[in-house]
C-alpha cells in the first residue's frame, strides 16, 4: 500500500531527526501546520514543497511517493529502522537500533545524519547512569566509536547545533573515562550565555520586520527552553550539595525551583521537563528529606512527582501531550513546543521512577505501598 504525503512527511522528518518545531522553524510555518500535514489533514503549499524536499535531501517526486530510492532516502530509511526497534524497558533492543546504524556507517561512510544519529545514541549506551540501556560489557567498544563520530562531526558538520552536541557528548564520554583536561577542552567550546539560541535570534528578524506574532512565538519557546536548562542547572545544583553533604541547601534549592514554576505559571500545573531517566527535582528532593530523617516530606515529594502523570494519564485516552497547548500565562503561551508521551509508556516509567535506589527507605511506608498499587492498577 503506497503511503500518503503526510506519512512519507514523518517518515523523512523522523529519519532526518527533527522534531515537528525544528521542521517547522526550518519552513517559517507553524507546528501545527506540520501536525495537519502528518495526519493528512492539510497538504503544503506547492511552494513549501521544494523547502521540504532540499531539507530531506530527497527528490520533489520522493515526497509524492513516486521515486525510487536515492542513497539519502535508504540513509532516512536505516535511521526510522532503528528508531522503531527502540522498545522502552528492553535493554537489548537499544543495542540492536545502535547496530542498526553502525551498519549503516558501513554501507555509507562518513554520512552525517548516520553519524549524529549513532552518536546520540551511543551516548546513551555508555554513561552508566543511563541504567536501564546501558550496554555493559560492550561500553568499551561503542564509547570508543562515538567518540571517533562526535569528533567527525566537530570537523565536518556545518550545523551549529550537531556540532554543540557532539562536544557536549565528548564532555560526559571523557568525564566517565577519567579524562578532566580533555573534557574541559571541549566545555571551553560552548557559548557562556544562554540567549545564544536559535529562537533568540529568529526571534531578532522577526522584531525587525515587524512581526510580532512570529516574535512572540519564538521568543516563548526560547523562554520555554531556558526553563528546562534552569530545572536541569538546579537539579545539577541541589545535586552538589547534596554530594557536599549540605542538604538543607540541596531542598533550598529544589523548593526554590518549584516557586519560581508557580510564579510563571500562577494556578496552572508547572510543566515538569525532567524526564523519567534522568530523574526529577521531586524525586531529589525526596532524596534531600530523607538524608536529613523526614521520611513524611520525602513521601509527599513522591507523591507529587508520581501522582503528576497518574493524572495526565487519566485525563488522556490516548497520546499524551504534556501540558503545553492550552497555557495561559503570556510568559510561555505562544510557546511552538511539545513534548509528546506515549500513554502505553506511563506504567512501565513509573514503576521504574518508584524503582529508584534513592526512595528504596520508603519502600515499607503505607503511602508508598499505595502509591505502587496505583501504579500497577493502570491498565
Amino acid at each position: 500500500m503506497s503511503l500518503s504525503m503526510g506519512q512519507i512527511i514523518k517518515n523523512l522528518r523522523k529519519s532526518s531527526g527533527f522534531t515537528q518545531e525544528e521542521l517547522a522553524e526550518r519552513l517559517g510555518v507553524t507546528y501545527q501546520a506540520v501536525s495537519k500535514w502528518e495526519n493528512d489533514a492539510g497538504l503544503p503549499d506547492i511552494s513549501q514543497v521544494v523547502p521540504l524536499a532540499s531539507i530531506f535531501g530527497v527528490s520533489t517526486d520522493a515526497l509524492f511517493g513516486i521515486a525510487d530510492m536515492t542513497g539519502n532516502e535508504d540513509v532516512q530509511r536505516i535511521v526510522s529502522c532503528a528508531a522503531d526497534v527502540k522498545k522502552y524497558g528492553e535493554p537489548e533492543t537499544y543495542l540492536e537500533a545502535y547496530d542498526i546504524l553502525r551498519g549503516g556507517l558501513r554501507k555509507y561512510s562518513g554520512n552525517m545524519t548516520l553519524a549524529v544519529n549513532a552518536m546520540r545514541l551511543g551516548v546513551s549506551l555508555t554513561l552508566p547512569e543511563n541504567g536501564r540501556i546501558y550496554a555493559g560489557e560492550r561500553k568499551n567498544e561503542i564509547a570508543a566509536e562515538t567518540i571517533r563520530q562526535a569528533n567527525f562531526v566537530i570537523a565536518n558538520s556545518k550545523n551549529i547545533g550537531d556540532v554543540l552536541s557532539a562536544r557536549q557528548i565528548l564532555v560526559y564520554l571523557y568525564c566517565s573515562q577519567g579524562r578532566f583536561d580533555a573534557a574541559a577542552i571541549e566545555a571551553g567550546g560552548f557559548p557562556p550565555r544562554t540567549d545564544l539560541t536559535l529562537f533568540s535570534h529568529l526571534a531578532v528578524v522577526s522584531e525587525y520586520m515587524n512581526d510580532y506574532k512570529s516574535a512572540e512565538a519564538r521568543l516563548c519557546s526560547d523562554i520555554d527552553y531556558m526553563l528546562q536548562a534552569l530545572e536541569n542547572d538546579m537539579a545539577r545544583l541541589g545535586k552538589a550539595y547534596a554530594g557536599d553533604g549540605k542538604y538543607t541547601d540541596a531542598i533550598a534549592v529544589y523548593e526554590t525551583f518549584f516557586e519560581i514554576m508557580k510564579a510563571v505559571f500562577r494556578d496552572e500545573i508547572p510543566l515538569s521537563y525532567h524526564d523519567f531517566d534522568s530523574g526529577d527535582c521531586r524525586l531529589l528532593l525526596a532524596e534531600a528529606y530523607l538524608a536529613i530523617g523526614d521520611a513524611s516530606k520525602a513521601m509527599d515529594a513522591v507523591e507529587a512527582s508520581v501522582m503528576y502523570y497518574i493524572d495526565l494519564y487519566n485525563a488522556h485516552e490516548e497520546e499524551i501531550i504534556l501540558p503545553r497547548e492550552g497555557i495561559k500565562s503570556p510568559v510561555l503561551r505562544e510557546t511552538m513546543l511539545t513534548a509528546p508521551l506515549p500513554k502505553e509508556s506511563i506504567k512501565q516509567k513509573l514503576l521504574y521512577k518508584l524503582s529508584a535506589d534513592g526512595i528504596q527507605a520508603l519502600n515499607r511506608e503505607p503511602r508508598f505501598k499505595k502509591l505502587l498499587d496505583i501504579v500497577n492498577d493502570l491498565p
